[in-house]
């Protein structure tokens, strides 16, 4: 694993989540928690676009996989390191929008609505915060996200730092 790669990993430990590419739910609960953690203040340096499902990152994803191999093989050079104070302190935040629950599909759909609506919002995709507008733009994508879901999710941005009042 390069420094980055640790980094990512480093970063979803702290985040209590699972290092998991085995299905694509958990693949994009890796690609939206990065997002998120860089949207939060660590600097992880991963480049996204919007994509299908919101932002996504192809750089991310490779390096997911190698890391995953790595993993797979009893490698995992993460050990021994740890994210410095402030990113933990930036983690805080996020890490109380993340659902407890073993329920995937719940924490997949969560974080796939922060990042999407955060991603929209800071690239002016549309304008302010206007939840009207960010569902026109789910609906292009085949989103079935509600309007009140949306408005929570930019409650809970706020709330937590992530977008200003």
């Amino acid at each position: 694993m390069d420094r980055q790669q640790i980094g990512v990993k480093l970063t979803i430990d702290s985040l209590g989540l699972p290092f998991s590419i085995d299905s694509f739910d958990n693949r994009l609960i890796l690609q939206k928690a990065i997002y998120l953690a860089q949207a939060a203040g660590v600097d992880l340096g991963y480049y996204y676009h919007w994509y299908l499902h919101g932002p996504y990152s192809p750089s991310l994803t490779k390096d997911e996989y190698a890391i995953a191999v790595d993993l797979g093989c009893g490698m995992d050079e993460s050990k021994g390191w740890r994210l410095d104070k402030t990113s933990i302190s930036n983690l805080s935040g996020l890490q109380s929008l993340i659902p407890r629950t073993s329920d995937t599909q719940q924490i997949r759909r969560k974080l796939e609505l922060l990042a999407s609506v955060h991603y929209l919002i800071n690239r002016k995709e549309v304008p302010g915060c206007d939840a009207e507008e960010i569902i026109k733009v789910f609906r292009r994508f085949g989103k079935d996200f509600q309007e009140e879901e949306v408005e929570k999710a930019i409650g809970e941005l706020k709330t937590n730092g992530f977008l200003s009042e």
